[in-house]
Protein backbone atom coordinates (compact mmCIF):
# COMPACT_ATOMS: atom_id res chain seq x y z
CA UNK A 1 0.00 0.00 0.00
CA UNK A 2 1.41 3.44 -0.93
CA UNK A 3 0.07 6.49 -1.82
CA UNK A 4 0.62 8.84 -4.90
CA UNK A 5 0.11 12.41 -5.44
CA UNK A 6 0.23 13.93 -8.76
CA UNK A 7 0.81 17.66 -8.90
CA UNK A 8 -0.15 20.46 -11.37
CA UNK A 9 1.06 23.93 -10.76
CA UNK A 10 -1.44 26.90 -11.51
CA UNK A 11 -1.14 30.49 -11.85
CA UNK A 12 -1.74 32.59 -8.47
CA UNK A 13 0.86 29.72 -6.51
CA UNK A 14 -2.48 27.57 -6.79
CA UNK A 15 -2.12 24.16 -7.18
CA UNK A 16 -4.32 20.83 -8.34
CA UNK A 17 -3.56 17.44 -6.32
CA UNK A 18 -4.77 13.90 -7.60
CA UNK A 19 -4.38 11.78 -4.59
CA UNK A 20 -4.05 7.95 -5.29
CA UNK A 21 -4.38 5.02 -2.38
CA UNK A 22 -2.91 2.44 -4.32
CA UNK A 23 -2.71 -1.42 -3.79
CA UNK A 24 -0.45 -2.46 -6.07
CA UNK A 25 -0.91 -6.59 -4.79
CA UNK A 26 -4.32 -7.09 -5.80
CA UNK A 27 -6.83 -4.14 -5.69
CA UNK A 28 -5.95 -1.11 -7.66
CA UNK A 29 -6.85 2.47 -7.24
CA UNK A 30 -8.37 1.58 -3.67
CA UNK A 31 -8.89 5.57 -3.03
CA UNK A 32 -8.82 8.10 -4.85
CA UNK A 33 -9.23 12.37 -4.74
CA UNK A 34 -8.84 15.57 -6.15
CA UNK A 35 -7.31 18.74 -3.99
CA UNK A 36 -6.86 22.03 -5.10
CA UNK A 37 -5.25 24.16 -2.18
CA UNK A 38 -2.25 27.22 -2.30
CA UNK A 39 0.93 25.82 -2.88
CA UNK A 40 2.42 26.98 0.79
CA UNK A 41 -0.29 23.82 2.03
CA UNK A 42 1.21 21.59 -0.64
CA UNK A 43 4.21 20.00 1.87
CA UNK A 44 1.25 19.25 4.25
CA UNK A 45 -0.97 17.12 2.20
CA UNK A 46 2.07 15.37 0.76
CA UNK A 47 2.77 14.61 4.56
CA UNK A 48 -0.39 13.78 5.14
CA UNK A 49 -1.17 11.54 2.52
CA UNK A 50 2.75 10.23 1.96
CA UNK A 51 4.57 10.41 5.10
CA UNK A 52 3.33 7.84 7.34
CA UNK A 53 3.27 4.29 7.75
CA UNK A 54 4.06 3.14 3.98
CA UNK A 55 7.67 2.67 4.36
CA UNK A 56 9.41 5.81 4.88
CA UNK A 57 9.14 9.49 3.92
CA UNK A 58 7.67 10.63 0.67
CA UNK A 59 9.86 10.13 -2.67
CA UNK A 60 10.05 12.78 -5.25
CA UNK A 61 9.29 10.94 -9.02
CA UNK A 62 8.58 12.59 -12.00
CA UNK A 63 4.72 12.72 -13.28
CA UNK A 64 5.25 9.71 -16.00
CA UNK A 65 6.64 7.46 -13.01
CA UNK A 66 3.27 8.35 -11.43
CA UNK A 67 0.88 8.08 -13.97
CA UNK A 68 2.68 4.67 -15.00
CA UNK A 69 2.26 3.24 -11.59
CA UNK A 70 -1.05 4.66 -10.82
CA UNK A 71 -2.18 3.30 -14.33
CA UNK A 72 -0.36 -0.01 -14.25
CA UNK A 73 -2.24 -0.58 -10.42
CA UNK A 74 -5.35 -0.39 -11.95
CA UNK A 75 -5.12 -1.95 -14.63
CA UNK A 76 -3.60 -4.78 -13.39
CA UNK A 77 -6.81 -4.82 -10.57
CA UNK A 78 -8.82 -4.70 -13.38
CA UNK A 79 -8.10 -7.76 -14.90
CA UNK A 80 -8.99 -9.25 -11.73
CA UNK A 81 -12.31 -7.91 -11.71
CA UNK A 82 -11.96 -5.02 -9.38
CA UNK A 83 -12.92 -1.71 -10.44
CA UNK A 84 -10.59 1.86 -9.31
CA UNK A 85 -12.18 3.80 -6.73
CA UNK A 86 -15.60 5.99 -8.01
CA UNK A 87 -13.45 9.12 -7.71
CA UNK A 88 -10.42 8.02 -9.58
CA UNK A 89 -11.61 10.24 -12.82
CA UNK A 90 -11.82 13.28 -10.64
CA UNK A 91 -8.13 12.78 -9.51
CA UNK A 92 -7.05 11.39 -12.76
CA UNK A 93 -7.62 15.14 -13.81
CA UNK A 94 -3.87 15.49 -13.09
CA UNK A 95 -2.77 12.81 -15.03
CA UNK A 96 -3.26 15.13 -18.48
CA UNK A 97 -0.50 15.33 -20.81
CA UNK A 98 1.66 13.07 -18.71
CA UNK A 99 2.73 10.39 -21.11
CA UNK A 100 3.54 7.17 -19.21
CA UNK A 101 5.88 5.88 -21.70
CA UNK A 102 8.53 8.91 -20.53
CA UNK A 103 8.63 6.45 -17.39
CA UNK A 104 11.28 3.85 -18.60
CA UNK A 105 10.91 2.16 -15.12
CA UNK A 106 8.70 -1.63 -15.20
CA UNK A 107 6.49 -1.84 -12.30
CA UNK A 108 5.52 -5.21 -11.15
CA UNK A 109 1.73 -5.93 -9.46
CA UNK A 110 0.85 -8.98 -7.33
CA UNK A 111 3.69 -10.44 -5.22
CA UNK A 112 5.41 -13.74 -6.05
CA UNK A 113 3.60 -13.87 -8.79
CA UNK A 114 0.03 -14.27 -7.45
CA UNK A 115 -2.17 -11.46 -6.34
CA UNK A 116 -2.17 -10.82 -2.27
CA UNK A 117 -5.34 -9.33 -0.68
CA UNK A 118 -4.34 -7.93 2.61
CA UNK A 119 -7.48 -7.11 4.34
CA UNK A 120 -7.04 -3.66 6.15
CA UNK A 121 -8.95 -2.11 8.73
CA UNK A 122 -11.60 -0.58 7.42
CA UNK A 123 -12.59 -4.08 5.47
CA UNK A 124 -15.80 -5.48 7.15
CA UNK A 125 -16.57 -9.52 7.08
CA UNK A 126 -18.91 -8.91 3.47
CA UNK A 127 -16.37 -7.03 1.71
CA UNK A 128 -13.41 -9.36 2.28
CA UNK A 129 -15.61 -12.51 1.28
CA UNK A 130 -16.95 -10.64 -1.84
CA UNK A 131 -13.00 -9.61 -2.76
CA UNK A 132 -12.42 -13.48 -2.01
CA UNK A 133 -15.65 -14.45 -4.09
CA UNK A 134 -14.40 -12.33 -7.07
CA UNK A 135 -10.65 -13.83 -7.02
CA UNK A 136 -11.69 -17.77 -6.57
CA UNK A 137 -13.87 -17.11 -9.57
CA UNK A 138 -11.47 -15.41 -12.03
CA UNK A 139 -8.25 -17.55 -10.41
CA UNK A 140 -9.27 -20.84 -8.82
CA UNK A 141 -8.88 -21.11 -4.96
CA UNK A 142 -4.91 -21.73 -5.31
CA UNK A 143 -4.60 -18.54 -7.66
CA UNK A 144 -4.02 -16.06 -4.85
CA UNK A 145 -2.93 -15.08 -1.10
CA UNK A 146 -4.75 -13.59 1.60
CA UNK A 147 -4.30 -12.06 4.83
CA UNK A 148 -7.24 -12.00 6.98
CA UNK A 149 -7.72 -10.10 10.28
CA UNK A 150 -8.65 -12.26 13.17
CA UNK A 151 -11.83 -14.80 12.43
CA UNK A 152 -15.09 -14.61 11.54
CA UNK A 153 -14.40 -14.71 7.77
CA UNK A 154 -16.29 -17.80 7.86
CA UNK A 155 -16.81 -18.39 4.25
CA UNK A 156 -12.66 -18.46 3.65
CA UNK A 157 -11.87 -19.92 6.66
CA UNK A 158 -9.97 -23.00 6.16
CA UNK A 159 -6.19 -23.37 4.95
CA UNK A 160 -4.20 -20.05 5.65
CA UNK A 161 -4.08 -18.25 3.17
CA UNK A 162 -5.99 -20.47 0.35
CA UNK A 163 -9.44 -20.00 -0.28
CA UNK A 164 -12.35 -22.51 -0.02
CA UNK A 165 -13.77 -23.82 -2.75
CA UNK A 166 -17.26 -24.10 -0.60
CA UNK A 167 -18.63 -20.85 -0.64
CA UNK A 168 -22.52 -19.70 -3.36
CA UNK A 169 -21.76 -18.36 -7.22
CA UNK A 170 -23.06 -14.90 -6.35
CA UNK A 171 -23.34 -12.49 -9.28
CA UNK A 172 -20.49 -10.35 -8.34
CA UNK A 173 -20.30 -6.96 -10.19
CA UNK A 174 -17.20 -4.79 -9.97
CA UNK A 175 -16.60 -3.56 -6.85
CA UNK A 176 -16.99 0.08 -7.83
CA UNK A 177 -18.85 1.46 -5.10
CA UNK A 178 -16.76 0.59 -2.37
Amino acid sequence: MGAVVIVRYKSGGRVEAGVFLLDTYCLGVKNAFFHQCDEAELPDLVQRMCGGGFGGPPTEHSGAWGRKLVEGAMEYARRLGFAPHRHYKQAARVLGGINPKDCAETFVFGRDGKPYFIAGPDDGEARCNLILRILTKKLGPQGFVFTMPGQGFREFFGNEGQADDDHDEDDEDDMDDE
